[in-house]
């Protein structure tokens, strides 16, 4: 993520530096719901760009601190961040939003981490994915699962009550989905709920399919 960040930076031009972009095609939407007030990024090109959005506050709880780089693809509306409201607060947060077109350089580095040969296990078997908006590792590893051609499914249960469902079911843990770090894999019958890092992402994948 780092080195996408890194990238997304140096190839932005200087206008791009505004705290909220004036890309005519892709707005930071608000939707509020009680205390909750969750941030999208809304699409309405035929391209895909890179989004960057950092919220500083002091009237939120925010599911997570860091600052969200995320692709948001064609004729699409993604969900950047969740901020809860706290008691006795007005609501004010100052949005950093920016915006660039995804270019071939800067596309999320291509894993060279698995061999050619298990082409036949990828397709055998089938992984389920499920992530939530503020995961980092969710990005790459999806990335990962797209490039090196694995059969999987992605479950957002954040933007979509029916994952939230499928995750009850496939993963059937008692803790809440604030409660766990994401993503979390179901391959066969095993369940990972611990991946941390890139690498940690790769070793499960390959433990199943090498």
């Amino acid at each position: 993520m780092r080195f996408i960040l890194v990238l997304f930076f140096l190839i932005l031009p200087l206008s791009s530096f505004s705290q909220v972009s004036a890309n005519p095609y892709v707005k930071l939407v608000e939707k509020k719901e009680g205390k909750r007030l969750q941030l999208f990024a809304v699409n309405t090109d035929s391209i895909p760009y890179i989004v960057f959005l950092r919220i500083t506050t002091e009237d939120y709880r925010r599911t997570s601190k860091r600052p969200i780089l995320k692709e948001v693809p064609a004729n699409s509306k993604l969900l950047l961040k969740t901020l809860i409201l706290l008691e006795g607060k007005p609501g004010d947060y100052e949005p950093t939003f920016i915006v660039n077109e995804v270019t071939t350089n800067l596309a999320i580095r291509k894993s060279k981490d698995f061999d050619a040969d298990i082409i036949g296990a990828k397709l055998e078997k089938k992984v389920l994915y499920f992530t939530n908006p503020d995961c980092d590792l969710c990005v790459e590893g999806l990335s990962i699962l797209k490039e090196n051609a694995f059969n999987y499914h992605v479950y957002d249960i954040e933007t979509d009550a029916e994952s939230l469902k499928i995750f009850k079911s496939e993963i059937g843990s008692s803790k809440s989905k604030d409660e766990i770090d994401f993503p979390v894999l179901k391959i066969e019958d095993s369940i990972y709920t611990t991946i941390k890092t890139r690498q940690g992402f790769i070793d499960v994948l390959k433990r199943h399919f090498e």
